[in-house]
C-alpha cells in the first residue's frame, strides 16, 4: 500500500476543517465570551486573530526546538514516532475526560425533529462540498496553461 500526500488538495481539507471548527467555536463560545450583541463580527474576528497569533507563537517556538531535537538528540523517524505516541496518549486522556462529561447527559431521542435537523446539516454539508468542488475546479482552470490557438 502506497501512502502519499496530495499537496495540491491539502488546502481543501484544511479549509473545510477550519470552517467547521470555526463555526463550532463561534456557536460554543457565543455565550461564554459574550459574542452576542451588536459587535458579534468584531468579537469573533478578534478572537480568531488571537487564536491564529497563538498558533504562530507556538510554531515559532516548536519548529526550532524540533529541528534541534531531530538533528542532535534523535533521528527524525524515531522522534516522529515518539512524539506521535505522546500526542496519541494525550488525545486518549482528553477523549476519556470528554466522554465522562458527556455521559452525564441523556441521549437525545431520534424523532421527526431530530431527523429534520440531521437532514438540514447533511444538506449544508453537501452545499459546502459542492462549493469547495467548484472552487477547486476554478483554481485548477486558472493554473492550467492554455494551449495556443492557431
Amino acid at each position: 500500500m502506497n501512502l502519499t500526500s496530495n499537496v495540491r488538495r491539502r488546502w481543501i481539507i484544511a479549509f473545510a476543517f477550519g470552517l467547521v471548527h470555526g463555526f463550532g467555536f463561534s456557536f460554543a463560545l457565543q455565550e461564554t465570551l459574550q459574542f452576542a450583541g451588536a459587535h458579534l463580527v468584531t468579537s469573533l474576528l478578534a478572537f480568531n486573530v488571537g487564536v491564529e497569533l497563538g498558533q504562530l507563537l507556538v510554531l515559532i517556538v516548536l519548529v526550532p526546538a524540533l529541528n534541534f531535537l531531530f538533528r542532535r538528540v534523535v533521528n527524525e523517524r524515531w522522534g516522529t514516532i515518539i512524539l506521535s505516541a505522546f500526542v496519541a496518549h494525550t488525545a486518549w486522556h482528553w477523549t476519556a475526560e470528554r466522554y465522562e462529561a458527556l455521559s452525564r447527559f441523556p441521549v437525545p431521542t431520534l424523532d421527526a425533529a431530530a431527523g429534520a435537523a440531521i437532514l438540514r446539516w447533511l444538506m449544508a454539508a453537501l452545499v459546502l462540498a459542492g462549493l469547495v468542488w467548484l472552487a477547486a475546479g476554478a483554481l485548477r482552470r486558472l493554473h492550467t496553461p492554455k494551449k495556443d490557438e492557431g
